[in-house]
């Protein structure tokens, strides 16, 4: 992507290599977004409603954020943790994601 793109929305696809996990019986997602920097890691955005596709198995789930003017203005890597949160409010993160955002050149 470049600076300012709004689309595609960024897709991350999670599956259970154990095949355990029900994805359809969680009851909400979130989509932290961070950048690395010498003091640590930045917050560029929280996505507290991203969109939840079910995958063929109740162990694949693909979830997507649609960005939001600013997210994409600076040049860098972004790093995703789709965060899922069970029945009962306990919280899974599935980190590893990460986007290059271009320099558009102008």
């Amino acid at each position: 992507m470049n600076t300012g793109d709004l689309e595609p929305a960024w897709i991350v696809d999670i599956t259970d290599v154990d095949k355990a996990a029900d994805f359809t019986t969680v009851q909400s997602w979130r989509f932290w977004c961070y950048r690395e920097t010498t003091d640590g890691k930045v917050e560029v955005f929280e996505d507290t409603s991203p969109d939840p596709t079910p995958g063929t198995n109740p162990w694949d789930v693909s979830i997507a954020h649609v960005w939001v003017a600013g997210e994409t203005d600076a040049p860098g890597v972004l790093h995703a943790v789709p965060i899922a949160v069970w029945p009962g409010g306990r919280e899974q993160s599935f980190p590893g994601a990460t986007l290059t955002i271009e320099s558009d050149g102008t």
